[in-house]
């Protein structure tokens, strides 16, 4: 057998300098973006004995589906309507206009009716509706605040999908009818600035304004 070396520099011309390897792409890493220490959102609050009767309804789940979930307490209870952005520091401009819009709308007079339970994004386990009637006064309520963040500036996304978070699990259960439907009667609007990380609510905005003991 001959040189290859050889075989491969007779198909050069003369003067002609060999072809370059390319280069290697250089690989990027994807970093990943650090959460930011506050997320703004527009929630619904059912009454307090009403959560609590949900909260008890995601115990008895936890035990029955052996989820070894972490549960969510009562007073954290919530129907998200509009997520407002992540922020490094809490946004004075986006507060005032997300609370001149939520003061804007009528206060909350209806009852929501959850009749079905799923894992959800995150390793939530949800409540939520198939029958649209149960959710239509709350679909309404939340185009009602919509148009009202519109109209202070802001963008408030279309998309919505009503739920109520009661746990957060690593096994994931398919959607499944309740025992019993869950009816529960909206009790305020609140602006929440969520510490990231620390497991704390903190309500910017209520309406309508608690009333003092």
């Amino acid at each position: 057998m001959g040189d290859d070396r050889g075989m491969s520099e007779q198909f050069l011309l003369p003067g002609i300098a060999p072809p370059q390897r390319p280069l290697p792409r250089p690989r990027n890493k994807v970093q990943r973006k650090e959460p930011q220490p506050h997320s703004l959102f527009l929630a619904l609050l059912p009454h307090t004995q009403d959560a609590a009767t949900v909260a008890a309804l995601g115990e008895r789940m936890n035990s029955q589906h052996a989820l070894k979930g972490t549960l969510v307490e009562a007073h954290r209870l919530h129907v998200t309507l509009f997520d407002l952005g992540d922020y490094v520091q809490v946004p004075a401009d986006k507060v005032a206009q997300a609370s001149n819009a939520a003061a804007s709308v009528a206060a909350p007079t209806f009852d929501v009716v959850f009749e079905k339970a799923m894992s959800y994004t995150k390793g939530a386990l949800v409540l939520c509706a198939d029958a649209e009637d149960n959710v239509s006064a709350l679909r309404t309520y939340r185009q009602r605040l919509g148009e009202a963040l519109a109209d202070a500036g802001l963008k408030p996304a279309r998309a919505f999908t009503p739920h109520m978070t009661i746990a957060y699990a690593r096994r994931k259960l398919e959607k499944h009818a309740l025992e019993a439907p869950v009816r529960w009667a909206a009790g305020a609007l609140v602006l929440i600035d969520s510490h990231v990380g620390e497991g704390v609510h903190e309500v910017l905005g209520r309406w309508p304004e608690a009333v003092a003991a």
